[in-house]
């Protein structure tokens, strides 16, 4: 095939070029010498939490599939669901993570699953699948104790406070409770929060500089690590112990605990380690901005509210207690997680590299119809944030949330990508919706409002997000809650 070339193009956008592979042409967003401009300005946007925001400008501006130059290195960049289908799933063997994705994140993750392509990714799999089957989600009692446990910790009396700052603990609380068999986050570690946080900041960054990466890498980023893995340690040691015969231990463990499955597998701590820090990440951090975005939403629109209210309480009034089951199968509690997911995916924007040398279905040439020719090593990033936005798949109110848009919707595998899709989806998305809504419906039997504190057309209609490896709330969720009287 022809090498990719550059071709200045007399069009309207005059400053932009396309990138050309024989018929094939892709437009190249301007970005300065070696793409210096560009990395800048996505920097700025990232430290003022606008970075999803403002890929999704880009596309608007340029089209669905562009060419990004950053730090030397162009990033074909989507938000075809035709495409994404191609890199996650009908192409899977042509896309993969790169040796750069496992140098990058290699520091705080290791050879865990997120770090991990080919036979190494397929054990990875292998080993924690089992661990995510509808028969080892935890039971009503379970997420019941966290629920009580998060509600006894609101602040009483219609006061203000950051309700994303106590899901981030809540969702460690139970991930580790999950992973580990005991609680961790509401038992003062707060020192793991924070390393865990500040090495995904700096992971974010290393991920944008690309070849670069190694520019990142301060001893405060090395300490984290150390932190994050000084902790998962702790609970692998007691693990082995138990899985050895320590009869202590075993006494402390005998309810399904991930860990002790993991560790009849094996008993390399690096193994263990590398995977559990991988899974804490998609445990925590999913489920905590999934109930953050939800209750932003919530405190925001009445009517939404009333109409969840009227569904929960007509749900809790009936003659027999309310299951799991019945909590998941409530339509517009569903919906509005849906609509959450939609407009605030846990992980706005993602990539893949070309394995070999390729064609994604379309986005080329001037009518962007046409196959785009990806060579061995290209770099290829796909935008969750702007498909879940697109107008043209989700209507003309696409940026408004209206949770009854699910109700007469056939969901759309590509077009509705909260937790990726094809064979690297995760493994975890089960767990986290049902908690998720799980602890919104007791939130809602408990409360009788939810209110913002913040206001002002900005923050309404474009908060800035937090982007790291997942998204969240920038300035957090700050609002007001009043509980029900008896």
């Amino acid at each position: 095939m022809t090498a990719l070339r550059h071709t200045p193009v007399n069009l309207s956008l005059s400053s932009a070029v396309y990138l050309a592979a024989g018929s094939a042409l892709v437009l190249v967003v301007p970005g300065g010498f070696l793409g210096i401009k560009l990395f800048k300005e996505f920097t700025a946007c990232h430290a003022n939490g606008q970075i999803a925001a403002r890929l999704r400008e880009l596309h608007q501006q340029y089209g669905s599939t562009i060419a990004l130059p950053i730090m030397g290195t162009k990033v074909v960049l989507t938000s075809d669901p035709e495409n994404i289908q191609a890199i996650l799933a009908t192409q899977f063997s042509s896309f993969g993570l790169s040796h750069f994705r496992h140098r990058q994140y290699q520091p705080l993750f290791g050879d865990g699953i997120f770090t991990s392509d080919g036979p190494r990714w397929e054990h990875s799999r292998r080993m924690l699948r089992p661990q995510f089957t509808k028969d080892q989600v935890p039971p009503l009692e379970w997420f019941d104790a966290h629920a009580r446990r998060f509600i006894d910790c609101l602040p009483p009396g219609g006061q203000e406070f950051d309700v994303q700052q106590l899901f981030f603990r809540l969702a460690l609380d139970a991930a580790t409770d999950f992973l580990f068999g005991e609680s961790a986050s509401f038992e003062g570690r707060q020192g793991f929060a924070e390393a865990f946080d500040y090495a995904q900041h700096v992971l974010f960054k290393r991920t944008i500089a690309f070849h670069f990466y190694w520019l990142f890498n301060p001893s405060r980023f090395r300490k984290a690590n150390k932190t994050v893995h000084n902790f998962v340690q702790y609970y692998i040691t007691k693990a082995i112990r138990a899985e050895k015969g320590d009869a202590l231990e075993k006494q402390k463990t005998d309810r399904y605990c991930f860990l002790h499955e993991l560790a009849k597998q094996t008993h390399d701590e690096k193994a263990l380690r590398d995977q559990l820090v991988n899974v804490l990440l998609a445990s925590r951090d999913d489920t905590a901005s999934l109930l953050s975005s939800i209750v932003y939403f919530l405190a925001r629109d009445k009517r939404v509210w009333s109409k969840l209210e009227e569904e929960v309480l007509d749900a809790a009034s009936g003659a027999e207690p309310v299951t799991l089951r019945d909590i998941q199968n409530l339509p517009y509690l569903r919906a509005v997680v849906n609509e959450a997911l939609r407009l605030f995916p846990p992980v706005p924007i993602n990539a893949r590299v070309a394995l070999h040398d390729t064609i994604i279905p379309t986005g080329g040439g001037p009518d962007g119809r046409s196959p785009i020719y990806i060579k061995r090593h290209q770099p290829v990033g796909y935008s969750v944030w702007t498909v879940h936005r697109r107008t043209d798949i989700w209507g003309p109110d696409a940026e408004v949330f209206r949770p009854e848009r699910w109700a007469d919707r056939k969901q759309a595998a590509w077009e509705f990508l909260p937790f990726n899709g094809g064979p690297r989806a995760c493994l975890g998305q089960q767990f986290a919706v049902t908690q998720a809504s799980h602890l919104i419906f007791r939130l809602v039997q408990q409360f009788d409002c939810i209110e913002s504190a913040k206001s002002g057309a900005d923050y309404e209609t474009n908060p800035p997000m937090r982007q790291t490896l997942t998204m969240c709330h920038e300035n957090g969720v700050v609002v007001r809650m009043r509980r029900r009287q008896a």
